[in-house]
């Protein structure tokens, strides 16, 4: 679990920095949860490009 400290009671930058953290772990640890066969993965990254375009 990630650690942050908080300097002069201010929570507010405490918690963006450990939202931050949050979100680097979780990005280096998806690639590797499944293997998916390259034809695949370019499927699902198509689909990932379109779901981001539209939204």
């Amino acid at each position: 679990m990630a650690k942050v400290i908080v300097k002069n009671g201010d929570l507010n930058d405490a918690m963006k920095k450990f939202t931050r953290i949050l979100i680097e772990t979780k990005k280096a640890y998806l690639p590797h949860t499944f293997y998916l066969r390259p034809g695949l993965k370019a499927i699902e990254k198509s689909k990932n490009a379109q779901r981001k375009k539209y939204k």
